[in-house]
């Protein structure tokens, strides 16, 4: 049975893809497109432009203005263009079902070269209260549309991940990124704030540490959104083995709050551990040691 993203993706042809496809192109100048700008560069003729935008509009993927001949791109025509342009480029080979929803993203089971399961991260900025957007993610404070929020929050998320794998396992590693969706590895696990009984909670901290140690060091950057909701705990051969996600919202280590993030960072983890597993960590140590000026906790 096919899902519905899926489904809804298999039923465009060429001619509704050229009109989301403008309507994506002009996000960063138009909330909603005018018909006319919208007919125009999508070089079609006038009876199939009416066909194919009405099937848009009942496919749920184009909304038009409640007052005027205007339309807009939705999530879920943002959503195909993505899937089909990785589908196109041979990223993805098959998609499946719809495996998490988070406030600002939703995960898809995929496969990539290889018969390997991944997962498809669609960005959905703008699902919190803009004051809380503005204050985590504020790269997006001058974007015009949601939409282009999640695009730069996608391609941001894809490079820091891209140079990260190169110096540690304990993050995602990525195999392509379009628009809003990030494809990655699929961990399988249970998130930090759900794992109770830990058999090493001391060893999985001093993991933590180590990526966020090589973030620092090696990449130049501070997660700065840490806590125990996006690491995951992945038992492999009995070892517990936390990977720190969602990065998007890092921040340079030559950013004037950098130290700032980084002790919040630390903060955070620091009083999860202590509160869940009885650990302790000291917090001029641990910013010592994730800086390299020292080489232990």
């Amino acid at each position: 049975m096919q899902h519905r993203l899926a489904r809804t993706c298999k039923q465009l042809d060429d001619c509704g893809i050229a009109i989301l496809s403008v309507l994506d192109r002009y996000l960063g100048r138009f909330e909603y497109v005018p018909e006319e700008l919208l007919f125009k560069k999508s070089h079609l003729n006038e009876k199939v432009f009416a066909r194919e935008l009405e099937k848009l509009r009942k496919l749920k993927l184009v909304e038009k203005h409640p007052s005027m001949t205007t339309y807009r791109l939705t999530y879920l025509g943002l959503d195909c263009l993505a899937i089909i342009d990785l589908v196109k480029k041979g990223v993805v080979t098959h998609i499946g079902p719809l495996v998490g929803t988070g406030k600002e993203s939703v995960l898809y089971l995929a496969k990539v070269a290889g018969d390997t399961t991944a997962v498809i991260k669609l960005y959905k900025i703008g699902r919190v209260s803009f004051k809380k957007v503005v204050r985590y993610r504020g790269y997006v404070i001058d974007q015009p549309s949601w939409l282009e929020a999640s695009k730069i929050a996608a391609e941001r998320e894809y490079k820091v991940l891209t140079s990260l794998m190169k110096y540690t396992d304990l993050v995602p590693k990525v195999w392509g990124w379009n628009r809003h969706a990030v494809v990655m590895e699929y961990i399988e696990g249970v998130d930090l704030y759900r794992y109770r009984n830990a058999r090493d909670p001391q060893g999985m901290l001093n993991y933590i540490l180590m990526t966020l140690r090589d973030a620092y060091i090696h990449v130049g950057i501070v997660h700065s959104d840490l806590s125990e909701y996006n690491i995951i705990v992945s038992v492999r051969n009995s070892i517990e083995v936390p990977y720190i996600i969602d990065w998007p919202q890092y921040v340079s280590k030559e950013d004037p709050l950098a130290d700032e993030y980084l002790r919040r960072d630390l903060s955070t983890i620091a009083r999860f551990f202590k509160r869940r597993y009885g650990v302790t960590l000291e917090l001029e140590k641990a910013v010592s040691y994730v800086k390299g000026l020292a080489n232990g906790i």
